[in-house]
């Protein structure tokens, strides 16, 4: 039987997928002899001029984009058939869908979990720096690689931003998947970078627990639960969650999306801490791909920067061969005592000074460091300088959580302290946001009792009634 040949190029060897808007063929380009996947668009769409640009700007959205956890767009055009299909060119991706995982494992390692988790959310951020949604985020659109890599599928329905463009979408259309749908989307509301957040949420509790968050007896249950259900705890369901990884699902499957993370970086940020190996996942796993070893040096070099610059630095100037905590000590209170006298600028410096000694020494997470890190950042704040003193706690938050957890009395302070001065910078809604994401994930946790819950509420209180 002869082949189809699309393009007078790209040969169609078998389909590999079906999806909403088409097929996807396995293929080999005869120019540049390699394998390739062929994409069309379903023919019951083909008339509708509306999916047809919508996936003509499949091809435009992803070439803007270029990371190694999506496939890469090689070309696109119109086959002239008959009938007559637009087709996308795309890299061929070998590998294993996590619904395919699921089905064959059921719950996964947490470990793992967090492993996918982590390269997806690096996915969506660069997708997010382009104003582009995935809004069609599931097990299936997410492939395991032999190299332990993760590959996000199937842009197909992603829709862009971006001002001068006209929005593909209608309301009602349609587009998505009822199970990982967030309520925005279920209501045919605006899309934003939360609603991903949402997604990658359902996906992660259904990863870790093996079952689906909010599958309901029907479709329309379903999409009822999206909106009225409250989330289940995922600490009920596998107990050996860590706590802050459970705080986080819940935080991502608000149905408001303002009390999500407020990106997919902050996603990335905690879940890298429990990241652990995909090995045993894959049928066919490859621990020597080329991939693998370039991302472990790549890892390594990253690992070792900070240490290499501590280590290998210019011989030390006599101040910081004497260094001592005493030497800290002293620098604290002489800047406090700066400040008394509303000497900011040199009790800023001094502190500054010191900290650059201090920290290459004794380490940014020392508990007399931490404390004048703190101070440094208060000061900040004090003198009025309140985007460096944002700088400076935005640091101290993230350094301390991810030694202590996020409710560790410390990082409270430094979020109460950071959102006072996002008020006075003038972002109220960045500090109400913040405040109001830290005070759900609170209660949700440690019960509407705890004191530090009230203290949260009347903070928000307080700033809403300041700016009305």
């Amino acid at each position: 039987m002869t082949p189809r040949i699309v393009a007078g190029r790209y040969e169609l060897i078998e389909i590999i997928g079906r999806g909403g808007m088409g097929q996807v063929y396995r293929g080999f380009d005869r120019q540049l002899k390699r394998r390739i996947a062929v994409k069309f668009i379903h023919p019951g769409l083909a008339d509708s001029e509306e999916w047809e640009r919508r996936f003509v700007r499949e091809a435009e959205l992803m070439a803007r984009m270029s990371h190694p956890g999506m496939p890469t767009v090689f070309d696109a055009g119109i086959d002239a058939g008959p009938p007559e299909q637009p087709f996308l060119i795309m890299e061929y991706i070998e590998g294993i869908t996590l619904d395919s995982v699921l089905a064959k494992r059921g719950s996964l390692p947490v470990g793992a979990v967090a492993s996918i988790a982590a390269q997806t959310a690096a996915v969506l951020a660069e997708a997010h720096n382009h104003s582009i949604f995935h809004r069609d985020l599931k097990p299936s659109n997410l492939m395991l690689c032999p190299d332990g890599t993760v590959k996000v599928l199937d842009f197909g329905i992603a829709v862009a931003m971006d001002a001068n463009q006209t929005r593909l979408t209608r309301t009602g259309s349609g587009i998505g998947t009822p199970e990982y749908m967030a309520p925005e989307q279920v209501r045919g509301k605006t899309v934003v970078p939360q609603t991903d957040l949402y997604s990658l949420g359902l996906v992660m509790y259904e990863l870790l627990t093996g079952v689906r968050a909010m599958l309901g007896a029907s479709e329309i249950d379903t999409m009822i639960n999206q909106i009225n259900a409250d989330p289940p705890v995922v600490h009920h369901a596998r107990g050996e969650v860590p706590e802050e990884l459970g705080v986080l699902i819940t935080s991502m499957l608000a149905k408001n999306h303002t009390h999500r993370p407020a990106d997919a970086t902050a996603v990335y940020s905690v879940v890298m801490r429990y990241v652990g190996a995909l090995d045993g996942l894959h049928e066919n796993p490859d621990p020597t791909s080329p991939t693998r070893l370039y991302a472990t040096a790549v890892g390594a070099s990253a690992a070792t920067r900070t240490a290499a610059t501590h280590h290998h630095r210019a011989p030390k100037s006599p101040a910081e061969s004497d260094f001592t905590r005493g030497d800290l000590e002293r620098a604290v209170r002489q800047a406090r005592d700066l400040a008394d006298e509303s000497r900011y600028v040199p009790a800023i410096g001094q502190l500054n000074t010191v900290l650059e000694v201090a920290v290459p020494q004794l380490g940014a997470r020392d508990a007399d460091v931490v404390d004048a890190r703190v101070r440094l950042a208060d000061l900040c704040m004090e003198a009025g300088d309140y985007k460096q003193a944002i700088a400076h706690y935005s640091e101290l938050i993230d350094d301390l959580t991810a030694e202590r957890g996020p409710y560790d009395d410390q990082v409270m302070f430094c979020q109460r302290q950071m959102a006072n001065c996002q008020v006075h910078n003038g972002q109220v809604r960045a500090a109400l946001t913040r405040l109001r994401r830290l005070h759900e994930q609170l209660a949700a946790w440690h019960g509407e009792d705890d004191p530090r819950v009230g203290q949260l509420a009347e903070m928000i209180a307080q700033i809403r009634a300041g700016n009305r």
